[in-house]
């Protein structure tokens, strides 16, 4: 079988796949040493570029070939080859030199299955004296997460002593190994997509589970979820893109070819959460997917010397891609040879954007960010919070309005915790800049936090997590009831994004306000007595009260005790352990069913009609509390409704921080930050008729910091500043 990997440009994003090629019984006739090599390319470099592993039917790869045996198709039209170079890794070979990742997967491998991993991985490692042919690396996945145990090297020994020391492990119980492991392999992909030259990614192991398939009830949790993996899967293919990043691993039955989760993915909901499992995306990335039950300590160094033959023996191809029409235009892409009886994995589809693409270094992220507004909706550039804070450490020079834009047009890839967003926020020029990145924060408290602020900490035993479960309890029981009567200032900044749709023309946009923009801030006295919430004497600027706005209740004490009293009904289980205030910070899922649930969300049911009808819903919920394993306090909490897909509502989460804060001379554990996000329809009715003219999807987006505690005294008169 042959390989394709795919270059990316600005032009193009590669969603690679392989396929089998050609027919016939004979094997090429010329051999390397039968031509000249042709390292160098035939002409300048076209905007795709590919490099292409052709195998005979024995699967040997095959070198000799010439530009004449190649053809290109494009969504099955025949395309111009700009340039052609191959390598066969005796005359003519890659510089710099193709490198091969080893990923040890403690996370999804038996204590049998890492057994014979370790030992057949010792024994490749050892093979020939220790003297490697390709510089090599080793990497591991545990609970606690993915580390890098070497760097490259050529020294097979030195590497073998790192996995001789290595023990096997069991595979964790009850941990649902997905989010992990798919993070793990996108940060694989980052870390390696800025260096130069290709390299082969070998995950020793069967992969991860996928997401269920979802067949009959769809929520919208599901379409969410959705939305997330298609995002995330291009994402990962993007950074292999960039870095000529090759997969190999995982399992597969016989029919594995014919599957329609292989096929490309148009748009989030063409995407089989298959389509997200190891063999799948390696398959996709131009590698091997197919491998052999790993049974024996032999399988893996067998697997291991024929995926590492593949390394040099290649073609460099590239081609002009047409013009796009639209964002993400799904182009289908086919290499076939010339040649009766090989065979070519080759990359066969791949994203085109008209002008803008999906960004991965700063530099490119630059010029996304800068482009000139056009007329429809720009595709957000995606962003880690390292690369956040590089872009705000590059443009201190830019004024206050023209820096706010460019931040507008950023999306988080993982969370930006709160000390984070005030230091960044700390070193912008003004207003408008500070409040364009609380907008971008807010919407990024609902992901995972980046691998960074992830302890290097073992996960808790099943005694631990009880232990710091039963100090929460405790503390719900114990200090929650005897909180005095107070009183806090509550300040909100309020954030909207309108999308008005027309019904009567397909598909159109006559309105888009864009990014989330700054619509009001409100400052508030909140009284909290007898375990009831008051809000006191509001003052509200810059909103002209035509809404109602996204408002919640419960964040001093109620919607704790709700979480934890409804999760003990349900399903609450570990997570990670995260860098909290003081230290690591142990986390848990949990996941409450409607029947168990008494969250509750409410809307309006008609919008600028003059009639105010609210109906409310209660509904499922899911999400994370973080607790001190020290005390039992619950240091942050984050909520995410599971809401029916025909309510006009798509979302209504909400996450507090909670810190200690002194009141009467003692010190209590209050919320000091909450960010809520509601998604919804808002429909605009017209005339006396009330016939809808127009349907608004609404983003609403409330950042609120509590401060100024003071013990609550009834001869007292509370006046806001």
């Amino acid at each position: 079988m042959g390989e394709v990997g795919l270059g990316r440009t600005a032009a193009a994003i590669a969603l690679l796949l392989s396929v089998a090629l050609g027919t016939g019984q004979s094997q090429a006739t010329q051999t390397a040493s039968e031509i000249a090599p042709q390292a160098l390319a035939t002409g300048a470099e076209g905007g795709i570029q590919l490099d292409v592993v052709v195998t005979d039917a024995s699967g040997n790869p095959v070198t000799g070939l010439q530009e004449g045996d190649f053809s290109l198709f494009d969504n099955g039209k025949p395309q111009k080859i700009v340039s052609f170079a191959a390598f066969d890794g005796v005359k003519s070979k890659p510089d710099p030199p193709v490198e091969v990742i080893l990923m040890i997967d403690a996370l999804n491998n038996s204590f049998i299955e890492m057994g014979f991993i370790l030992q057949g991985l010792e024994k490749y490692l050892r093979e020939n004296g220790g003297h490697l042919s390709q510089p090599t690396s080793i990497a591991r996945l545990t609970v606690s997460g993915m580390e890098t145990l070497s760097r490259p090297s050529l020294d097979g020994n030195a590497l073998a002593k790192v996995v001789h020391g290595i023990g096997a492990s069991n595979r964790p119980i009850g941990v649902y190994t997905f989010p992990p492991s798919m993070n793990a392999l996108a940060r694989l992909a980052q870390e390696n997509a800025s260096k130069p030259g290709r390299k082969l990614l070998i995950w020793l192991g069967t992969g991860w589970p996928t997401p269920a398939i979802v067949r009959e009830t769809y929520t919208s949790l599901d379409e969410r979820q959705q939305r997330e993996n298609y995002q995330l899967m291009v994402q990962i293919l993007e950074a292999m893109l960039d870095g000529h990043i090759v997969l190999y691993g995982g399992y597969t039955a016989s029919d594995f070819y014919m599957r329609d989760f292989l096929k490309g993915a148009n748009k989030a909901s063409d995407l089989d959460p298959r389509a997200l499992s190891l063999d799948v995306l390696a398959f996709k990335s131009g590698g091997r997917g197919e491998l052999p039950a790993i049974n024996a300590d032999s399988v893996v160094t067998a697997a291991l010397n024929h995926f590492v033959r593949e390394a040099n023996a290649y073609y460099a191809i590239s081609f002009n891609p047409p013009q796009a029409k639209k964002a993400d235009e799904y182009h289908d892409l086919r290499v076939a040879i010339d040649r009766a009886g090989l065979n070519a994995r080759t990359v066969t589809g791949y994203y085109d954007q008209p002008e803008l693409h999906r960004p991965q270094t700063v530099q490119e992220l630059r010029k996304v960010v800068e482009q000139p507004a056009i007329e429809e909706e720009a595709a957000p550039g995606m962003v880690t919070v390292a690369q956040l804070t590089e872009i705000l450490r590059q443009d201190k020079t830019k004024r206050d309005a023209e820096l706010a834009k460019e931040i507008d047009r950023l999306q988080l890839t993982e969370r930006l915790s709160s000390a984070k967003l005030s230091a960044l926020s700390a070193e912008l020029p003004g207003a408008k800049s500070k409040a364009a990145l609380t907008a971008v924060g807010d919407v990024s408290v609902f992901l995972e936090p980046p691998v960074t602020e992830i302890p290097a900490k073992p996960e808790a035993d099943l005694i631990e997590q009880r232990r710091i479960v039963s100090l929460a309890v405790d503390y719900l029981r114990d200090t929650v009831p005897k909180l005095p009567n107070f009183f806090a200032r509550r300040t909100t900044v309020k954030f909207e994004a309108r999308r008005v749709r027309n019904p009567q023309a397909q598909n159109a946009v006559s309105k888009n306000d864009g990014p989330l923009r700054r619509i009001g801030d409100a400052v508030a006295i909140v009284q909290y007595r007898d375990g009831k919430e008051v809000v006191k004497q509001e003052m509200v600027k810059g909103s002209d009260g035509s809404e109602q706005g996204l408002e919640t209740w419960g964040t001093f004490g109620p919607i704790l005790s709700t979480v934890i009293v409804d999760a003990a009904h349900s399903t609450m289980r570990w997570s990670h352990w995260e860098e909290g205030p003081n230290g690591p910070m142990a986390v848990f899922q949990y996941q409450v069913l409607k029947p168990n649930s008494h969250y509750e969300v409410s809307y309006p049911t008609i919008v600028n009609t003059g009639v105010d009808l609210a109906a409310k819903h209660r509904t499922a919920y899911h999400g994370e509390i973080g607790i001190d394993p020290d005390t039992g306090r619950i240091l942050r909490l984050a909520l995410e409704a599971d809401l029916e897909p025909e309510l006009p509502m798509e979302r209504a989460d909400i996450m507090v921080e909670y810190g200690e804060m002194e009141i009467g001379e003692k010190k209590y554990t209050c919320p000091l930050r909450s960010v809520s996000l509601s998604t919804g329809r808002s429909p605009s009715m017209g005339g006396v008729s009330f016939g809808p003219i127009s349907s608004s999807e609404v983003t609403r987006v409330n950042d609120v910091v509590f401060d100024e505690y003071h013990v609550f005294r009834s001869e007292m008169r509370i006046v806001p500043d």
